[in-house]
């Protein structure tokens, strides 16, 4: 079991297929061992063979495996351990927040570190057109959400459409929101987006606290920071 898995392995990143003698070199075994895996393994459409190449290639069945992962993950679970170790880097709080409607959702949360931080319940709904979080899931929702949620009757007289539609653009330039004492007086975050393997956005990660903690400079870390937790958190759920 463990070396036909090590053989499937070896097929991450490889979209042109491998042959025998490449699988062998990489997982350490004879060619007639891999030969003998590869066979099993094609019996039951994990691989396929490539009659005019004779290199293989994933079959069928990884492929089922990968479509329904996304659906059958619990996104709380698999990004706890990943929203901790960024609590403890920045010592501030992290949230997870979906998009549920025209509203985000907090779903999950690490508590800051620090004494005085910034404290939202779960389950709490906030508007989409204000705050890190929110600009980030509506700068990669659907179309029809954004024109909803920029739509007149949702918006707070007076507010700066034109410059949400700018922020939305540099969020998806970017990979990254960040509001300043925006959506309540005296509080911070920066935000990225957690993408399934497709590509599409799931939630969004951010980092919130006192304004008066996020300088400039702590704003580029924390940017860093979340980006790179959002990646790792991405990649557990099949993005590449």
């Amino acid at each position: 079991m463990e070396r036909a898995l090590d053989v499937l392995l070896c097929f991450a990143g490889q979209p042109g297929g491998l042959g025998v003698t490449q699988i062998a070199e990489r997982v350490g075994l004879y060619k007639s061992t891999v030969h003998r895996l590869l066979q099993t393994l094609e019996s039951r459409g994990f691989v396929r063979r490539d009659g005019v190449t004779e290199r293989y290639h994933l079959g069928e069945r990884v492929l089922e495996l990968a479509a329904s992962f996304p659906e059958s993950a619990d996104l709380p679970a698999v990004a706890s351990p990943e929203m901790q170790r960024l609590r403890d880097e920045t010592g501030e709080t992290v949230s997870l927040y979906i998009r549920d409607g025209i509203e985000r959702v907090r779903i999950h949360k690490a508590e800051g570190l620090q004494a005085v931080r910034r404290v939202v319940q779960l389950g709490e709904r906030m508007p989409l057109y204000v705050g890190a979080s929110s600009k980030v899931l509506l700068a990669y929702a659907p179309d029809d959400v954004r024109q909803r949620v920029l739509a007149v009757d949702h918006l707070p007289a007076g507010f700066d459409r034109e410059g949400l539609k700018g922020q939305m653009e540099e969020v998806r330039r970017q990979g990254l929101a960040v509001s300043i004492e925006e959506r309540e007086s005296g509080s911070a975050a920066v935000a990225a987006p957690i993408v399934d393997r497709a590509g599409r956005i799931l939630a969004a990660l951010a980092v919130s606290g006192p304004a008066v903690r996020f300088t400039p400079d702590a704003v580029a870390r924390y940017g860093t920071l979340v980006r790179q937790t959002c990646d790792r958190i991405s990649q557990r759920l099949g993005w590449v």
